[in-house]
């Protein structure tokens, strides 16, 4: 599962196994493709068998969208997100794009993050989520998510009982991508102290449950 991969399968595009090139060289001319020549799935960073999101046939469902008039892919359209951390390489650019391809919108600073969780706690209105999307920091002060930020953030869960925010490991966006819809944050933990209590404060009674059976595997 490749950046070219999950990019073309937003876009719509066929992606054909070695077996057509095998076929292609095989008849000295290019074929048509054969069901057993493309793939149809991107497998997932994370499995959890309660989430409910069904993996298969992911490259699929975006092929037909497109087939039925889909201009452009829109699988996180109503998500706006903030990149915390430091995303090293070129890494931070590969992320920027599989964003901008898979339809979210990128908080441009933290400022900008800021005034949108000030008007999410005076309205529940809003059917956006808002994402944190987290790199692999450890420390607090290289995680990207400020003190007052995540105060904006428990102030926002605290007024509405089903606030639209997340706070998840970047691997998020790989697996929404592989299964064409919005994942749940559960599976996809933060590593920094505060991003993690973000997620657990955002996920509520799910992400505690989460914890208990991540637990429970060293007894």
């Amino acid at each position: 599962r490749t950046m070219k991969v999950m990019r073309s399968a937003l876009a719509g595009l066929p992606i054909l196994c070695p077996t057509w090139i095998n076929a292609c060289l095989s008849k000295g001319e290019i074929v048509a493709p054969t069901g057993d020549m493309s793939i149809r799935t991107l497998p997932r960073k994370q499995t959890d068998n309660d989430d409910e999101c069904d993996d298969r046939f992911g490259v699929t469902k975006y092929a037909a969208a497109f087939q039925k008039g889909m201009q452009t892919n829109t699988v996180l359209s109503r998500v706006e997100v903030l990149l915390c951390g430091t995303f090293k390489g070129s890494m931070a650019n590969d992320i920027k794009g599989l964003l901008q391809d898979a339809g979210a919108t990128i908080i441009s600073s933290v400022s900008a993050a800021s005034r949108l969780l000030s008007a999410m706690s005076s309205s529940e209105d809003d059917d956006k989520t808002f994402v944190f999307l987290c790199d692999d920091s450890l420390l607090d002060r290289s995680c990207g998510i400020s003190d007052s930020l995540y105060k904006q953030a428990k102030k926002v869960c605290d007024n509405f009982e089903d606030a639209n925010i997340m706070a998840v490991h970047f691997s998020w966006l790989f697996d929404c991508i592989s299964c064409a819809t919005v994942m749940p944050a559960t599976s996809y933990e933060p590593i920094a102290p505060r991003a993690k209590a973000l997620w657990r404060l955002a996920a509520g009674a799910e992400a505690d449950e989460e914890d208990q059976g991540k637990k429970s595997q060293f007894y």
